[in-house]
């Protein structure tokens, strides 16, 4: 036994440790929930206003800046609770998150309140994960299975402790040290800080392709709460790459010319690209996306601008590349950077156009893409060769396209 515990203390020595970016500290003060119930009723009361008028550009001349502002920034005002801190519908959850999780342990319940692991990810901090040991729950886990080939996963971030209110969370005990393991192996120790702050842990890109990708975060060393042994985790919660889309307004190639990618629907026909061929195809639409995001760039290739999700990749003889580099859904996209050259076709002919500059768009957007069409795997937006998102599949290595 001291041997498989020295063992056991050597390889974990070994493991990279890895720090927290601090992120927002959420209120969690008695005086929180009265706050919130303020904003809300504020921004139910400018939503009214703006629904009385055919056009948001006619109800914004009837609002003053801060009640544009405050309607602008929905998820804010409009949660229905001070703890709720979900980001559906401007993230990268849109199109990925676990499909099940699990732990080694639970504390029972006591009269309405449970301890459960989904609690862990539930996007509020009003419930937690609490294991189910005595004394500090040191070696006690939860594990979180992502379905193959969702997308990428990047980033933990963890709101550690009990956290529904000051007291909450300081009378139970919370993590010192996680230890995470990637697809049942060893590969990291995560040092969390004793703070009601989000931690976020850069973790390196993970993807499950031939089978589900696991993450299991197992309990290293705690703080001691002030009155209970009890360990609580009220969030993990992930991001990461693998979620790309256009904005509205981009246009993508017909037969009969070009369709704003918002107004397509299953059954159009666009044009594709066949990277074994080099040729244009028709191609019939058999799946469409929309979702919300706020990772969007503005890319200027001379005259042509594109608004994408950082991660959405471009391909150009044989390569693909994307604003922040990526493996996403088995395809490795390259950094792209000013100067860099991707392929479009315009003005009858495919061109090599370089990036000429980028720009960060600070607000979430309605994004629209292509998943998944009856023949080939890119399409053209604005002009540019874009990947649906049905993707892998076999990428050839070849000069430029020659001219239709």
């Amino acid at each position: 036994m001291l041997m498989a515990f020295l063992s056991t203390a050597a390889h974990s020595q070994q493991l990279k440790a890895i720090d927290p970016v601090i992120g927002f500290t959420p209120d969690i003060s008695n005086d929180a929930a009265k706050n919130q119930q303020r904003l809300n009723r504020l921004y139910k009361h400018i939503d009214s206003i703006i629904n009385t008028y055919e056009s948001i550009e006619d109800a914004r001349k009837h609002l003053t800046p801060r009640q544009i502002e405050i309607w602008e920034n929905e998820e804010e005002y409009s949660k229905e609770d001070h703890l709720d801190i979900s980001t559906w519908g401007c993230s990268w959850y849109c199109g990925g998150g676990p499909d099940s999780i699990y732990a080694s342990s639970t504390l029972k319940p006591y009269k309405d309140l449970d301890y459960k692991a989904e609690n862990v990810h539930d996007f509020s901090l009003r419930t937690a994960w609490v294991e189910g040991v005595k004394q500090y729950g040191t070696g006690e886990s939860i594990t979180f299975k992502f379905a193959r080939y969702s997308p990428p996963v990047t980033t933990v971030e963890i709101f550690n402790g009990y956290m529904k209110s000051d007291k909450t969370w300081q009378e139970n005990s919370r993590v010192k040290q996680l230890k995470l393991y990637v697809n049942g192996k060893p590969y990291a120790l995560l040092n969390l800080k004793d703070i009601k702050s989000k931690q976020i842990f850069n973790i390196g890109s993970h993807q499950g392709q031939k089978n589900a990708l696991i993450l299991k975060f197992e309990i290293v060393d705690v703080y001691k709460g002030d009155k209970y042994d009890d360990v609580a985790i009220s969030e993990i919660e992930f991001d990461g790459t693998g979620v790309h889309c256009f904005s509205k307004g981009t246009l993508v190639s017909v037969p009969s010319g070009e369709t704003a990618i918002e107004q397509l629907t299953p059954g159009d026909t666009v044009l594709s690209y066949n990277i074994h061929t080099r040729q244009m195809e028709p191609a019939v639409i058999l799946e469409l996306a929309q979702q919300k995001h706020h990772n969007l760039y503005e890319l200027e290739f001379g005259e042509i601008k594109i608004q994408v999700t950082e991660d959405h990749p471009f391909y150009s003889e044989g390569s693909f590349y994307a604003v922040m580099a990526n493996h996403t859904y088995g395809i490795k996209a390259q950094t792209l950077v000013p100067g860099q050259e991707i392929t479009f076709f315009t003005d009858g002919s495919f061109k090599k156009i370089r990036l000429t500059g980028m720009k960060k768009i600070e607000t979430c957007q309605e994004t629209y893409t292509i998943v998944r069409l009856d023949r080939n795997k890119i399409f053209f937006a604005n002009g540019a060769l874009a990947a649906t998102e049905e993707i892998p599949f076999p990428v050839a290595q070849h000069n430029a396209p020659d001219n239709q």
